[in-house]
């Protein structure tokens, strides 16, 4: 489990708009991994990565709009 600065720093990553080339790599990777899926309290957060909008990982319950712009790395992103 993320701390809980390193959540709200990548929530603000999320509000902010700050995508970067990795955080659209990871985005690739979770829209394909198993584990994710959607979940539709999501949906109203508005996001360029349109791949993962909705979806939340559920081997770690995070959003993954937030996930991918998270400093943590997760263990399928390699």
């Amino acid at each position: 489990m993320a701390k809980p600065l390193v959540i709200a720093k990548a929530w603000i990553n999320v509000l902010k708009g700050s995508t970067t080339e990795e955080h659209k790599r990871r985005a690739g990777i979770c829209k394909e991994c198993k584990y994710s899926k959607h979940n539709k309290y999501l949906d109203f957060i508005n996001d360029e990565l349109i791949e993962v909008k909705g979806l939340i990982c559920t081997d770690c319950d995070c959003p993954l709009i937030s996930k991918i712009r998270s400093t943590e790395k997760c263990r399928y992103w390699n």
